[in-house]
């Protein structure tokens, strides 16, 4: 048990300026930690909107035949995504306000983009280039969004 530290001591009434200081001082550390988990926030987006849309434009160079060389294309995008996650993902200990909103908005609108674009895509525009490229921007659009609205917000 620690006998310098007064049980009471937390009752007891402080003056205004070493309020103000502990204030400033809680609020710096909060922003610090929601800067630190923004700033990987953020690189995740962009990695994913870049990864995405390489990975779209890569695509359009396959005909549906070309099984393997779309399931090769395929594994690198995925090994590109788990190591985004191990890096920045798992950084995000605490977030700035609106973050979850912001990033569901943004998860959710590049999985329906992505999912429509590999869905039409692949069957309706085999092997085209054009396609692949314009879905690969398009896909980009909502997580590069994500990105800069949260280093917006949190840096003011």
């Amino acid at each position: 048990m620690n006998t310098d530290h007064d049980p009471h001591e937390a009752d007891a009434p402080i003056g205004r300026d070493a309020a103000a200081a502990r204030l400033h001082e809680a609020q710096a550390a909060a922003r610090r930690v929601a800067v630190q988990g923004s700033a990987s926030a953020s690189a995740w987006l962009t990695g994913l909107a870049a990864a995405s849309a390489v990975y779209l434009a890569a695509l359009g160079w396959f005909a549906r035949t070309d099984e393997a060389e779309v399931l090769g294309v395929s594994l690198a995008f995925a090994a590109v995504l788990g190591l985004l996650a191990v890096v920045h993902l798992r950084r995000i200990r605490a977030s700035s306000l609106g973050f979850s909103r912001r990033f569901g908005i943004a998860m959710g609108s590049w999985g329906a983009l992505f999912a429509a674009s590999l869905g039409i895509g692949l069957l309706a525009f085999p092997g085209s280039v054009a396609f692949f490229a314009v879905a690969g921007a398009v896909t980009a659009v909502p997580p590069l969004w994500g990105s800069v609205r949260e280093l917006v917000v949190v840096r003011g």
